[in-house]
């Protein structure tokens, strides 16, 4: 992916749902359904589920595949790891880091996600960076302090181009799992804050040309109206992403021409 190619993507990210067999049921189920071309479709799986889905996938190039995390070394003595020169085993050409479910229940720390970003970027995956304000922050007005901290420290050592550039996740923590999505004003803003950020570090141009999408309760009944608001180049889509028919209907939904 060159600077400036800006095409809508969809990212379904299963979370810990569904193990070899049943990932392989989904994406040969998806891929029956009519999808749009003038759209990028990933799915970010399980680990373990990687070799099912890329076999289910065979030539296929639709959806591409995605790792939910990667370390940020090549390898080493740590257990339990998965390091991107594995994820590149599976024709991986994306990673999600920093997730806000990693960042609470793990105790993942911006300096952690930085350094993961710049290994899959070092490795020739994309790395998608997740960021985003918690209840509390939100609730004191601290959405664009977190969002500048947190996306300030993620590009540290990332490089703006390339096949593997960066795209930032905005995710309201506040709104994920709870079926209130973030206003696409707010929304808005925050990716505003983003490319903020990404052009202190760079330029206008890096900026304007950085894939920023939101991810927090988005569906086939409110993504077009994400897709279609200035600045927002996609979405990053949990729970509506577990049925692969309503997945493809909301794919049509963010792209219907």
């Amino acid at each position: 992916m060159e600077i400036g190619f800006m095409k809508t993507i969809l990212i379904a990210n299963w979370k810990m749902h569904y193990g070899p067999m049943k990932a392989g049921g989904w994406i040969r189920a998806f891929r029956r359904e009519r999808l749009p071309k003038d759209l990028d479709i990933v799915v970010a799986v399980p680990h373990v589920s990687l070799a099912a889905a890329r076999a289910s996938l065979g030539r296929a190039s639709i959806p591409a595949l995605a790792a939910q995390d990667s370390f940020w070394t090549a390898d080493g003595a740590y257990t339990g790891e998965i390091s991107p020169a594995m994820l590149l085993e599976f024709g991986v050409q994306y990673s999600l880091v920093g997730h806000s479910e990693r960042r609470i229940y793990l105790g993942e720390t911006d300096e952690m996600v930085a350094k993961k970003a710049a290994a899959l970027q070092a490795a020739g995956i994309a790395p998608v960076i997740c960021v985003g304000e918690n209840e509390a922050q939100y609730k004191k007005g601290e959405m664009a302090k977190v969002l500048k901290a947190q996306v300030t420290a993620a590009i540290a050592n990332l490089k703006p181009d390339g096949k593997s550039a960066m795209i930032f996740a905005y995710e309201p923590v506040w709104a994920i799992g709870t079926g209130k999505a973030c206003p696409p004003q707010a929304a808005k803003e925050a990716h505003e804050v983003i490319r903020s950020a990404i052009q202190k570090k760079f330029n206008s141009n890096v900026a304007e040309h950085t894939r920023v999408i939101y991810g927090g309760s988005v569906d086939a009944n409110n993504i077009n109206e994400y897709v279609t608001t200035t600045g927002v180049n996609g979405a990053l889509v949990g729970g509506a992403s577990l049925d692969p028919r309503a997945f493809a209907l909301l794919c049509r939904t963010a792209n219907p021409a």
